[in-house]
């Protein structure tokens, strides 16, 4: 939804309305506020043609199992049906399996999808990977447009055989801006001195984002102080692991994170692979250096200089030196900044809307 929401005041300012559906959030998912985001808020009884506005379906969610799916997408069918769209695009891996067989079924003109980074890898065994592989081997024959927002995604998803490579459009995630904050409010705000190098972790507390790497590079370095923002399975295991390294601490999910980016010095990305993350996005704006591993999706977002690429086999020590590098190199600090701010330009949502009307209308005719 932080991509969606500024997509659909984009689309509209562009002339194209838009009717935004979406489910219901896990307990370890942000929750999204339905009220401030600035769009109508519709029920399916108040659905017509050419509704524009945001309707929720608590029905729709990402758990496991999924229970219920073929009477959501009789539904997600109805819906569609009724609101003639010219366009079904869909987003996340089970949102996009419902939603394109109902866009199928309604008969849809055209029918979109985008990887934001795919399950297929080191998400789940190999059997059930080779069982959802095949699902999307399925639904992407048919779909017309196929969107990824890095181009090592698309990479990987040809070579688990999704479809061609040529067949997918790179475009960038959206992602709005929001009023800048000082420094020294933000360093307020988190209760630290002036005089620490901060370094930040923001995401869901999952074993593919390997938060020990970011502890661990903490934990090397007696001048680094490390912030862990977010939640999830591996939350106890973490805290309890790291409870005596003083220097760590741990926010659980902070909606106000992006206000408290300014504080820090750097922003570590460690995960295993990457769709391509929003909050180094984030971090660009808030004029803060990004380390990472050179994995994809983190090397799309740093490529062109946006941040400090660490070869993976370095591990936290190469986090480490990088991290120091950056310390100590002014111009370095200065061109990463320079230059994210540059790759932060490319997901304003007015650009990603723009790109994104015109491939429709080109799959239109």
């Amino acid at each position: 939804m932080t991509q969606a929401v500024p997509l659909w005041h984009a689309m509209r300012a562009l002339g194209a309305g838009t009717l935004l559906i979406t489910g219901r959030c896990q307990k370890d998912e942000a929750p999204f506020d339905m009220a401030s985001s600035g769009i109508p808020i519709l029920t399916p009884d108040s659905i017509k043609a050419n509704s524009e506005g945001l309707l929720l379906l608590p029905e729709l969610s990402n758990h496991l199992p999924w229970l219920g799916d073929q009477r959501i997408k009789r539904q997600l069918t109805e819906l569609l049906a009724v609101s003639q769209p010219d366009v079904v695009h869909t987003h996340t891996s089970k949102a996009g399996w419902l939603g394109r067989q109902a866009a199928f079924s309604a008969r849809v003109p055209v029918v979109a999808h985008t990887f934001h980074g795919h399950v297929l890898r080191d998400y789940f065994g190999p059997i059930r990977s080779h069982l959802l592989a095949n699902l999307e081997r399925r639904l992407a024959r048919r779909t017309n447009l196929l969107f990824t927002i890095s181009d090592s995604c698309a990479t990987e998803l040809s070579e688990l055989g999704i479809a061609d490579h040529k067949r997918f459009h790179v475009v960038p995630p959206a992602v709005r801006s929001w009023p800048s904050v000082d420094r020294a409010v933000a360093r307020q705000q988190l209760g630290v001195v002036d005089d620490q190098f901060l370094v930040a972790c923001i995401g869901r507390l999952v074993p593919i984002k390997r938060v020990d790497h970011f502890a661990e590079a903490v934990q090397i370095a007696p001048w680094l102080f490390g912030h862990v923002f977010g939640d999830g399975p591996d939350a106890p295991r973490l805290q309890r692991h790291y409870r005596d390294l003083r220097r760590l601490t741990f926010h659980g999910v902070n909606h106000s994170v992006r206000s408290l980016l300014p504080a820090f010095d750097a922003l570590v990305l460690t995960s295993i692979r990457e769709g391509l993350p929003l909050v180094a996005v984030e971090a660009f704006e808030a004029k803060v250096p990004v380390v990472g591993y050179d994995v994809p999706g983190v090397c799309d977002v740093l490529a062109a200089g946006c941040g400090v690429l660490v070869p993976e086999q370095q591990g936290p020590k190469g986090l480490v030196a990088a991290l120091q590098r950056l310390r100590a190199d002014s111009i370095l600090h200065s061109q990463c900044i320079t230059n994210g701010l540059a790759g932060r330009a490319r997901c304003l949502p007015e650009n990603v809307a723009s790109i994104l009307l015109a491939t429709y209308q080109a799959a239109r005719g």
